[in-house]
């Protein structure tokens, strides 16, 4: 859900510019003709894919197939593991059967080219594979926190885009579908404790665009997101209706929560699951037996601490959420994460002593950080690891 097609618009082949040196006008016409047909009805990701690749690799424009690639392999790997009992996010699972279209808010530009209609066609086709992707992505993860970070992903890119670019028809599009995407999923993001992305409408616009929309542009916004009203189902181990269903006489009470799960709903968040070393270990037994050895109680508090501090380290926990979820992630706003959601602190960023802690040579015990003893852990966390990873 890159959007590679828009990227090469912003900065490859897909430049006016740069296209016009590659296509005449008639090839270009012969292109746009195919990719209608992905725009009639009810296509399936498939045959909305089958026609992007045929448009713009099949012609030596832009590479797609991989990053198609890609995003099966996630979804083919999320559906086994949860046929494997891998999967750890399949009680927090919101299904997502209706889908906001926000077509007709803009009046778009007046295509006057081959070159005009293709390139537009082309961006209303990925917006519309990206749409889709994210749906499937649902049905295969089964994990609202997973779904939450590939939706957070997509919003950085889209911000980042609607400003790198002067093309109002990509700006007004990837609006749209910005908050098509935000409405389609609005209860899954609403669940999560990371929402730092624009959710008012006028205030993106004013973002890229320096103004706030016409009035005639909110009100047709407004009118079609407050009709929206998608009934919500969250799964719990079936196909229910509403969260949580009402509990029978004859049902088993939920099994509560604890540290452990809260733990890994949290970490989640940024695909703890996914971390190489974790994914390693196989199994959703292994997880667990890893999440306890993580977060066990050891004599002391430094102990406590500098032992999940140097597993953490060990895990490259940080640089995972660094490179892969949060631009510009400072190692304050992990400290902070850290604290709550390990030392079950309000605020504040006291896990950082033990973060430190992990990097001191044993031998010196005049650094302040030596007592917070993360460094006493970070040989027998690898071993820790290794006896669990081979059990």
């Amino acid at each position: 859900m890159a959007l590679p097609i828009i990227d090469s618009m912003l900065r490859g082949d897909l430049r006016r510019q740069i296209l016009s040196t590659l296509k005449t006008e008639k090839e270009i016409s012969l292109l746009w003709r195919d990719l209608m047909k992905a725009t009639q009805g009810k296509q399936s990701l498939m045959a909305i894919e089958k026609a992007l690749v045929a448009a713009v690799e099949t012609s030596g424009l832009v590479q797609v197939s991989a990053d198609y690639g890609n995003d099966r392999e996630v979804r083919q790997g999320a559906e086994e593991a949860r046929k494997q009992g891998i999967s750890s996010g399949e009680y927090n699972y919101t299904r997502i059967d209706e889908e906001l279209s926000l077509d007709g808010i803009f009046n778009f530009t007046t295509e006057t080219t081959p070159t005009d209609k293709f390139l537009h066609l082309l961006v209303k086709v990925e917006c519309r594979r990206t749409i889709e992707s994210l749906l499937m992505l649902v049905k295969s993860v089964h994990d609202d926190a997973v779904v939450r970070t590939y939706v957070r992903k997509l919003f950085s890119r889209i911000s980042s885009f609607c400003k790198d670019t002067n093309d109002l028809y990509i700006r007004e599009s990837l609006t749209q579908l910005y908050f098509e995407v935000y409405h389609t999923f609005k209860n899954v993001l609403e669940k999560g404790d990371l929402q730092s992305y624009e959710t008012d409408f006028e205030n993106f616009i004013f973002d890229w665009k320096g103004e706030f929309p016409d009035e005639g542009v909110v009100a047709k916004y407004s009118e079609k997101a407050q009709a929206f009203s998608p009934r919500v189902k969250i799964d719990h181990g079936s196909d229910t209706l509403s969260s949580p269903p009402a509990e029978q006489p004859h049902q088993l009470a939920a099994k509560p929560k604890d540290k452990f799960d809260i733990f890994l709903e949290a970490a989640n968040v940024f695909t703890f699951s996914e971390l190489p070393k974790i994914k390693e270990l196989g199994t959703s037994q292994k997880i667990r037996q890893f999440v306890e050895c993580l977060l066990q109680e050891k004599e002391t508090v430094a102990d406590t601490f500098g032992h999940t501090a140097a597993m953490l380290e060990f895990l490259g926990f940080f640089t995972w959420i660094a490179d892969n979820h949060v631009s510009g992630y400072r190692l304050n706003q992990y400290d902070t994460w850290c604290s709550k959601n390990i030392m079950g602190k309000s605020s504040g960023t006291a896990f950082k002593h033990y973060r430190l802690s992990v990097a001191v040579s044993p031998t010196d015990t005049k650094n302040e950080s030596y007592k917070y003893l993360g460094w006493k852990y970070k040989e027998s966390v690898i071993e820790e690891y290794q006896r669990i990873l081979k059990g």
